[in-house]
């Protein structure tokens, strides 16, 4: 029988009721289990599906790769500080018998459509709401300085609470701040990264019900979850779906609309959200995929090669799409060669063929990535795999940050940083009839890897601002010097003025999130 939207309609979501359909592209049949509660669903670190389900993947890596000792001891410390604020300024209005007086941030949040949220992160949306913030931030920032500790100890107690949404607007650290305000800073900046980094690959939820148009559903999905999903020319978008969605995953919420709209997204490497009609015999994406946080993976072909001249060089070849919520660009996708455990009916054990580097990714951009893993021709007894157990390693830059200098032709280096990220502008010289301004970028996070850093150096921006505050793009640049951590890097920009009065910017992220993904794939059938 094949489930068609009407069918998926009427599943009584009460109980547990089996599907069974046929893969288009492998062949093989999967379960699909309704779970009884969205809300325990959402909440599951672990998916799991029935033992003849075709995928399972399960993520244990919602925290960075490697937990830094200082995480316990942050949390710690600013549980303690917002608590000890909370008595404070409830327990002064309790004993001076004042009303609670209105909070500027609740008004503004109340005029305000709801945000997108990261989780149970919420991210300020509206103009409103981020100019109040960056004011805030400002005003305590300068209380960092202030000549009483009280004070001092107050403004970084209310920027923590406050959250990490207000990372971006903490100031730069310059060469003439004071060491007190510099620490306080750091410190901030620190505490407030590792708060974003758990909450940074927490899944996207979607709390929507009742019946509307395919378009105001997906609409919907789109402004709680902060993914963009492009609409233009998709199809069926006027048709009626049925939605009850609490708290449920941004890609199984989107999924199910899909589905009921009989379309599918448009898969290949590198591509955005964009909708298509599904093919007839097509099975539903709720059906053939699995989810996993922010990640949903699903199993494309099976193909054998053979080699008649050289037998020993035939291969079996796997295609998986791997996406990710749009929201998030991945820099550095992996997939371990010693997590990797293919396991055919008759028992073989199935070989990568492939070398370590070759499981190394960097992702051409879009949502998704369409990978192909080649594995020792299994023998022609074996029918399927039963199993395949892995992992995916991914890392993912977290929010940018914006650092300018200033009297670019003067002499001598000038450094600014915030959190981990650092940058020395060394020199600006004029080269002919063009400018060269020579920069150093190092990013330094707990547990970053050297293939995470590479990733990295591909994420940030530079460009001068003239003394109109007008954007001017360089020409060209290349790369002087890598390390693990650090890259040089040379622009080149043609301004017939010269630098007098200009500006340099340069975005990038602070952090890099690492996460890793495990996953399993069963009942694969063998051409």
């Amino acid at each position: 029988m094949h489930p068609t939207p009407e069918l998926c309609r009427l599943l009584n979501y009460s109980e547990r009721m089996k599907v069974r359909t046929k893969s288009f592209d492998l062949g093989f049949e999967l379960d699909m289990r309704v779970r009884t509660s969205r809300a325990n669903r959402s909440r599951s670190s672990t998916l799991r599906r029935s033992p003849n389900a075709g995928v399972i993947l399960c993520n244990q890596g919602r925290t960075p790769k490697r937990l830094n000792p200082r995480l316990v001891i942050f949390y710690s410390r600013s549980l303690l500080i917002s608590c000890v604020i909370f008595l404070g300024h409830n327990g002064s209005q309790r004993t001076f018998g004042q009303d609670k007086p209105e909070s500027k941030i609740d008004s503004v949040q109340d005029s305000t459509v709801r945000s997108p949220t990261v989780g149970k992160k919420r991210i300020p949306k509206s103009k409103v709401e981020r100019d109040y913030l960056e004011k805030k931030v400002a005003e305590l920032s300068v209380d960092l300085d202030s000549a009483k500790q009280a004070t001092r100890d107050s403004a970084e107690a209310e920027l923590i609470a406050l959250g990490s949404s207000v990372i971006e607007f903490l100031p730069p650290i310059g060469t003439d701040t004071s060491a007190e305000w510099k620490m306080r800073i750091d410190r901030l900046r620190e505490s407030l990264e590792m708060m974003e980094m758990q909450e940074f690959t927490l899944p996207s939820t979607v709390t929507l019900s009742g019946s509307m148009s395919g378009r105001d559903a997906l609409t919907k999905i789109a402004e709680q979850s902060g993914n963009t999903i492009q609409l233009d020319d998709a199809p069926n978008l006027d048709r009626e779906v049925v939605t009850d969605f609490d708290e449920t995953p941004f890609w199984e919420a989107f999924d199910e609309v899909v589905d009921q709209l009989e379309s599918t997204v448009n898969g290949g490497d590198g591509e955005t959200i964009q909708l298509i009609p599904r093919a007839v015999n097509a099975p539903l994406r709720i059906a053939a995929a699995a989810y996993s946080g922010v990640f949903r993976l699903e199993p494309l072909t099976v193909q054998k090669t053979y080699q008649l001249q050289d037998p020993a060089r035939s291969t079996l070849q796997i295609q998986v799409l791997l996406s990710w919520e749009p929201r998030l660009v991945p820099v550095f996708v992996k997939f371990p060669l010693e997590a990797m455990e293919l396991i055919c009916d008759d028992g073989q054990v199935l070989q990568s063929k492939m070398n370590a580097q070759e499981t190394e990714f960097v992702p051409a951009g879009g949502s998704q990535m369409q990978v192909g893993l080649d594995f020792i021709l299994p023998e022609r007894k074996a029918k399927k795999i039963i199993r395949w157990n892995g992992k995916v390693f991914v890392s993912i830059p977290g929010r940018p940050a914006t650092l300018e200098f200033d009297e670019l032709m003067s002499e001598g280096k000038k450094t600014a940083s915030v959190g981990n990220l650092k940058i020395v502008l060394e020199k600006a010289r004029k080269n002919r009839d063009i400018y060269e301004i020579l920069v150093g970028l190092s990013l330094n996070s707990p547990g970053q890897s050297a293939e995470a850093f590479r990733g990295w150096t591909n994420t940030h921006e530079a460009f001068l601002m003239d003394p109109n505050n007008k954007r001017l793009e360089h020409v060209g640049w290349s790369t002087t010097r890598m390390n693990d951590n650090e890259v040089g890097l040379s622009y080149l920009f043609d301004i017939e003025k010269g630098l007098e009065g200009c500006k340099f910017i340069v975005r990038a992220p602070g952090t890099v999130v690492e996460q890793t993904v495990e996953f399993a794939l069963a009942d694969l059938p063998l051409p």
